[in-house]
């Protein structure tokens, strides 16, 4: 494929729009597409890029469109359609985190996409952070020898007016999920990535502090165990004061805290990335490696209090609409959403039946996650 990619975008809110001008930044590809669900909307955004035809209709956009690839940042519940409709017109999709809410859905369109050989991603731009790959780099060159343990944390921040902007937040049946599937469902992709394929969850959720207005977790903690071995905890909340909020208190001087992974070699050595607070670029603040202290202090004086946004997600869908022009599958597949999906909805379950539950799911156990707590599509 030598001429330009030809772009749509569906959903036209905060991330839809860093999709389309990331999309329209691009070298070699056309931003032909803009829908959303109202024609005055994707009119609108149109404006801002020369040769971009508006749509209040997915079916009608893949039909009219010629497109190459779709970029879809609807709401939660609402990103299944669309990105079945693409696969099956055989088109390639990249999909905002979650891929979908329902692991049926989620299950269907990652075995559609498989047998179309459709490129199918899921947005989990966090991957392309540089201390990111530099964590990746050193386990996959056997630096912390076999991979024993992990922990990721997302201490967070939250508040009613946050929940409140949009009414499909903070309900099992607009959201899907709370601390987990929205927040550390990204740090949960990347502990899978640096620890292989997770074989059990078993974990809690409860909600404690915002009960009043959200039915979802704001406080959970998880266990999930590899088929190699490793044993990875997770604890996720939100929450603390001054994270991604609204309006910060003024009662209560310090940040939330934000992300943390941490990983643990045999060989003795530990990396780890800290995102804090949340939305800046990650840093290495664990780096054990023998005489290079200095090293990783300049990578952190270089890279700390760096926005985070949109630079990964411009690299992420830049990676995607390069493997859709070579023929090839994304570095972040639609599969990797399911499994991270999977860990997520897992814990859901587990606190259900008071056990572990195993992975990959059997599409029993798919059926009874999706509907628990209002799950189901």
């Amino acid at each position: 494929m030598t001429e330009e990619l030809r772009v749509g975008v569906v959903g036209l809110g905060r991330f839809g729009l860093i999709h389309a001008e990331s999309a329209a930044s691009l070298p070699g590809v056309q931003l032909a597409a803009l829908c959303s669900r109202t024609q005055s909307k994707a009119e609108e955004v149109a404006q801002r890029y020369p040769g971009a035809a508006a749509y209040d209709s997915v079916e009608r956009m893949l039909a009219e469109a010629h497109l190459d690839a779709v970029l879809i940042a609807t709401p939660h519940r609402q990103h299944f359609e669309p990105a079945m409709q693409a696969v099956s017109a055989g088109v390639a999709a990249l999909v905002e985190k979650p891929l979908t809410t329902s692991l049926a859905e989620a299950h269907e369109l990652v075995t559609a996409a498989e047998q179309a050989d459709v490129a199918l991603g899921t947005i989990f731009q966090r991957r392309f952070v540089p201390a990111v790959e530099r964590m990746r780099s050193a386990i996959d060159d056997g630096r912390l020898g076999r991979v024993v343990a992990a922990e990721c944390l997302a201490h967070l921040g939250r508040d009613r007016q946050y929940y409140e902007q949009d009414d499909w937040r903070g309900s099992w049946d607009g959201e899907g999920g709370g601390a987990l599937l929205t927040m550390a469902i990204h740090y949960i992709d990347m502990m899978n990535w640096m620890l292989g394929t997770p074989t059990s969850v078993y974990g809690r959720w409860a909600t404690l502090k915002h009960a009043d207005y959200i039915d979802v977790e704001d406080v959970a903690g998880a266990v999930v165990t590899y088929d190699n071995g490793a044993i990875a905890t997770v604890q996720a909340m939100t929450t603390f004061e001054n994270g991604f909020a609204s309006q910060p208190s003024p009662t209560v001087e310090h940040r939330a805290p934000g992300f943390r992974l941490a990983v643990h070699g045999a060989a003795g050595h530990s990396v780890g990335v800290a995102e804090s607070p949340e939305l800046v670029q990650a840093v290495n603040d664990l780096w054990t490696f023998d005489g290079e202290a200095q090293l990783a202090a300049e990578w952190r004086a270089a890279e700390t209090g760096r926005p985070s946004v949109p630079e990964f997600h411009r690299r992420q869908i830049a990676e995607f609409l390069d493997a859709v022009r070579a023929g090839r599958q994304p570095a972040i597949t639609g599969r990797d959403g399911l499994v991270a999906l999977e860990v997520v909805k897992g814990v859901y379950l587990a606190q259900e039946r008071g056990t572990a539950v195993s992975l990959p799911m059997s599409d029993a156990d798919r059926r009874a996650a999706d509907a628990l707590g209002g799950g189901a599509a």
